[in-house]
């Protein structure tokens, strides 16, 4: 399976309320075998242990869904593997995930066993006010985050007024006869953007795996797609069809973006200035704003602009961020034992095959 295949997803962002997780969606103990959490500091080893365990099963042909990390897209957060019937997340903070049926479904791999506390605290000088400095930065980021989410919202709150609802009603109606027989099951929620490290990232190609038809809500205002999404979620929770939520990273979970509907491979998205599709082949739903008066649209726009700026603002903070936890990481490295995480590795492969 190449790289443009894999299936990418995020549960958890940066938001206006600070970090909002998701992480609970990969517990499913009733359905599947085992979840691995693992725990331990930056460098610990645990995305790399991810890595390795999710290759082996890919080899295997297995179906995979990635996690990545916000605030470090080549990193991994967790994995679930459908056909094995396991999950892996890195348990630690932001993030933090401890079981709820102990060793019975989900189980605790403590990656600090590989370390040597010794070399740590030699350097506690050193790690401390490093981790204070990152903390500090993603505090930053959620201050522009936050003031660009009111201008956002402001701007959806002004726009609601100009929605054509009757537009809206007729797209969902005829969009629920085309779901109409797919496949039943459970909600999913998970996110395919974020404010990331030097930029806002958008897992597109997600949609493209998953999708034969793409519609694409126009939206830079937040109401039309709003509107419909909001609503189109209610009409397919009613008919209990499977679907995959997806937030507004920055509004999770007060906002819709996407709704994936995997069994009919249908997809409706949001394109605005912070996440596009760029394939031409996807059916844009036309008319479903009325013209804003010139004046209030005027206004509107310098709000958009703003959060534009606010939001690459965040991103400039989150990289800072990213390079101070690098920094961060080296120290951690030094002091592990990596044949002990071999080890690990080992027992976990002998444990799902």
């Amino acid at each position: 399976m190449s790289d443009k295949q894999k299936i990418k997803f995020l549960l958890g962002s940066n938001t206006k309320m600070g970090f909002i997780p998701l992480f609970d969606e990969l517990r499913d103990p009733l359905n599947s075998k085992r979840l691995y959490i693992l725990k331990g500091g930056p460098g610990s080893g645990k995305s790399s242990l991810m890595k390795r365990v999710s290759k082996v099963l890919e080899d295997k042909n297995h179906s995979l869904e990635y996690i990545h990390c916000a605030s470090d897209p080549g990193s991994l957060d967790a994995f679930i593997d459908y056909d094995a019937g396991i999950a892996m997340v890195d348990g630690t903070a932001p993030h933090i995930m401890d079981p709820k049926y102990p060793g019975a479904y989900d189980v605790i791999i403590n990656m600090a066993d590989c370390w040597d506390d010794m070399t740590l605290i030699q350097h506690k000088n050193e790690i401390i006010p490093l981790s204070d400095i990152i903390s500090s930065c993603h505090q930053m980021a959620t201050s522009c985050i936050s003031s660009a989410a009111a201008l956002l919202d402001s701007n959806m709150h002004f726009s609601k007024a100009y929605v054509k609802h009757d537009t809206v009603n007729d797209f969902i109606a005829k969009l629920t006869k085309k779901l109409e027989g797919s496949k039943t099951g459970k909600l999913k929620k998970r996110l395919l953007s974020a404010v990331s490290v030097g930029e806002t990232i958008f897992f597109d190609e997600t949609i493209e795996v998953l999708s034969k038809s793409i519609y694409v809500i126009p939206d830079i205002w937040g109401a039309a797609s709003d509107a419909l999404l909001s609503e189109l979620h209610r009409m397919a929770s009613i008919l209990e069809i499977e679907q995959i939520l997806c937030y507004c990273s920055i509004r999770t979970p007060d906002k819709i973006d996407h709704i994936i509907f995997p069994s009919a491979a249908i997809t409706v998205t949001t394109a605005n200035s912070f996440h596009r599709l760029k394939d031409k082949k996807n059916i844009v739903i036309p008319d479903l704003m009325s013209p804003i008066p010139h004046i209030i649209e005027e206004q509107m726009s310098i709000h958009l602009n703003r959060a534009n700026e606010l939001i690459d603002m965040a991103c400039e903070h989150i990289k800072r961020a990213k390079l101070l936890h690098d920094d961060l990481e080296a120290f951690y490295v030094n002091a592990m034992d990596f044949s002990k995480v071999d080890s690990i590795f080992n027992n976990i492969i002998k444990e799902i095959q």
